[in-house]
């Protein structure tokens, strides 16, 4: 990827002058204090909290996997094209629309960013599209021919840590989709970075957690004798026990312990046990930052509803979580078609009709309220759900209850008089 950034920025710009030197913002970069920084949460470490990782694949998985069709707006009609560029279907020879939709949905989920490198062909269209990742990229203003335009540096770092530019690119060969944006801020808002501290906590009770049970140092009881014992002796009162109380069929046995013996069982203390609860709370804390309904990533425990309820959520996460990204998505690359193409009216939309495709009965209900009043033919309703056509000749006449009139000023015409074609 470096290599591919790297030739496509000396195609396409001048070498990029030095990054200008910024104001220190904190006492310690100005006299170099030796307080250690606070650890940066990156995406990886991110995706190692299990609520973090549902709801970034829950998102990137269902707008992956969502259609995507090439329309021309003519009027007020919208009519599909045919045969769209190559980069609709395949955004680039080595993968398809369902991965490439995928990197694009996991970069703006975890850094608020999603940068694409457009390649483009000798004579400007364009030939692939490529996600670049997001660290490698830093927007910045710049002056060219006396107008201030966002270009974009990509650099890198070498082995020894120094920053090494591998040049500039102009918006024409970089799309750029921002989450949520900032006022006077070229870049969108990391959810990581935004809520470190929630995600940082997950992860810490997370680590607490393996340290705590897989250490294993707590004993589960102890038995304690008066006075001292040799370490012969409790070798052997250990193994003593394990033969008498251990092993299938003499577990929760009664025990008898003489010469003053006393049996302890250790339970962990109340701070020990709370980091559970911690657990179980941040579950909806992070479903909450990136707005998904905790039940689509299995956590139910706060629900109290139902059936039609669950539904309603549903509904509530396609319109509120899901069409958000969606057209984000859709803003950018109908830009890219419409200057592809040369026809300021194309446009890429995605169907989110499929995300309702699940309930049987409420579509074909939806169907018979269009099909009862003139909406839409029966042939069309055969091809939504994937049918061959009507082969009677009948299906593409629209359908009107014979009760249904026109009241004009020649009088009352019915609307069932004659069969109209689509």
């Amino acid at each position: 990827m470096t290599g591919l950034l790297s030739r496509a920025a000396e195609r396409r710009t001048a070498p990029a002058a030095p990054p200008p030197m910024r104001e220190a913002t904190s006492a310690a970069e100005v006299f170099g204090t030796d307080a250690d920084p606070e650890p940066v949460l990156t995406p990886e470490d991110a995706l190692a909290v299990s609520a973090v990782y549902a709801c970034v694949r829950l998102l990137s998985d269902t707008i992956a996997t969502l259609p995507l069709d090439a329309f021309l707006r003519v009027g007020t009609r919208r009519r599909e094209i045919a045969a769209p560029p190559a980069w609709v279907r395949k955004p680039n020879p080595d993968m398809g629309r369902i991965a490439f939709l995928g990197m694009v949905m996991t970069s703006l989920l975890l850094t608020g960013n999603a940068y694409i490198l457009v390649s483009r062909d000798r004579a400007g269209r364009v030939v692939a599209l490529d996600v670049i990742p997001t660290h490698l990229v830093h927007p910045r203003y710049a002056r060219v021919a006396g107008r201030r335009v966002i270009v974009y540096e990509l650099s890198t770092t070498d082995e020894d840590g120094i920053p090494q530019v591998l040049g500039v690119l102009g918006s024409r060969d970089v799309l750029h989709l921002r989450g949520l944006p900032l006022a006077g801020s070229l870049t969108g808002v990391s959810p990581i970075r935004a809520a470190a501290v929630t995600v940082g906590l997950a992860l810490n009770a997370q680590d607490y957690g393996y340290e705590f049970f897989g250490g294993g140092a707590l004993p589960g009881a102890v038995v304690s004798v008066p006075g001292t014992m040799t370490a012969a002796g409790l070798k052997a009162a250990r193994a003593t026990w394990r033969t008498i109380h251990g092993g299938r069929g003499n577990r929760h046995g009664l025990a008898v312990l003489t010469e003053g013996a006393t049996f302890n069982k250790i339970s962990i203390s109340p701070d020990e046990a709370q980091f559970l609860e911690t657990r179980a709370f941040q579950v909806p804390e992070i479903a909450r930052l990136f707005g998904v309904p905790p039940h689509l990533i299995a956590d139910a425990s706060g629900s109290t509803s139902w059936g039609s309820g669950l539904a309603e959520q549903d509904l509530a996460f396609a319109k509120h979580s899901v069409r958000p990204w969606v057209e984000r998505i859709e803003e950018a690359l109908s830009e890219l078609l419409a200057a592809d193409l040369g026809q300021p009216n194309a446009f890429v939309k995605f169907g989110l009709d499929a995300m309702a495709r699940a309930s049987v009965k409420d579509r074909y209900e939806a169907y018979r309220v269009a099909l009862n009043n003139g909406m839409l033919t029966r042939n069309e309703v055969r091809a939504l759900e994937d049918l061959s056509p009507d082969t009677t000749g009948y299906g593409d006449h629209f359908l009107l209850p014979s009760s249904l009139a026109l009241v004009g000023a020649d009088g009352v015409t019915s609307l069932a008089a004659s069969p109209v074609s689509a």
